[in-house]
């Protein structure tokens, strides 16, 4: 994988097959896979096991329950070789920290704002709390919207240091020019390469539209 790429392809996908695929044909252009619970549901743990043969795996599992539950569930994509996992942050430090602790080594990303427009309903007055519950609890990033670009301004401005994962991107609306100027550090990208005839060729696509920006300020290793 590289080192300096800022996408993280999202596999959500059923089809163990197709994500074996597209993950052979842009391990070496990308930084991370993301997989989503459809995969895992369908294809079961080891689909994270085959995976992380190409590279970092990040279990986008948005995990939202008690410590224990969040414990088990973390403890389990560890197992299977899951390189990250993402968790809630709304369920507060006390099972975010658990999340935090029993990854040990595997990176912890939080949810402080969602790409879907259901968010702000409920939740878009709580960001700064967010973010600060996700710093105590001892997270390695921070997951906001990149079709938000002012949304990623305020991620920016409340927190300095942890480095922003954007999902929302292509055929959620979002640019990955303007997320990266906006603040965030990877982009993650999934429909507009997994829908797309020639994956690679996509993924390369957005590539180029961020040639001028560099690698990112905030490296995850």
């Amino acid at each position: 994988m590289s080192n300096d790429s800022r996408l993280i392809i999202a596999l959500d996908v059923y089809d163990l097959a197709k994500a074996v695929n597209i993950a052979s044909e842009t391990a070496d252009i990308c930084f991370a896979f993301k997989v989503n619970w459809p995969l895992v549901m369908n294809s079961g743990v080891g689909a994270i096991s085959e995976l992380s043969r190409f590279g970092r795996v990040i279990c986008d599992f948005k995990l939202a329950d008690i410590p224990n539950t969040n414990t088990l569930i973390t403890d389990k994509a560890k197992s299977a070789g899951a390189w990250g996992i993402i968790s809630h942050s709304a369920i507060g430090e006390d099972s975010l920290r658990a999340v935090a602790k029993s990854a040990e080594s595997m990176k912890v990303f939080s949810v402080v704002y969602m790409s879907h427009p259901g968010w702000s309903d409920i939740m878009g007055g709580s960001l700064s709390r967010l973010i600060s519950i996700s710093r105590s609890a001892g997270v390695d990033g921070l997951i906001g919207p990149g079709n938000e670009p002012e949304v990623l301004r305020k991620i920016r401005q409340y927190e300095k240091q942890l480095p922003i994962l954007a999902p929302g991107i292509g055929a959620q609306g979002g640019s990955p020019l303007k997320a990266i100027q906006a603040g965030a550090d990877y982009i993650i990208v999934g429909r507009s390469i997994y829908s797309s005839d020639d994956p690679r060729r996509s993924a390369m696509a957005l590539l180029d539209d961020l040639s001028g920006a560099g690698p990112p300020e905030r490296k995850l290793e």
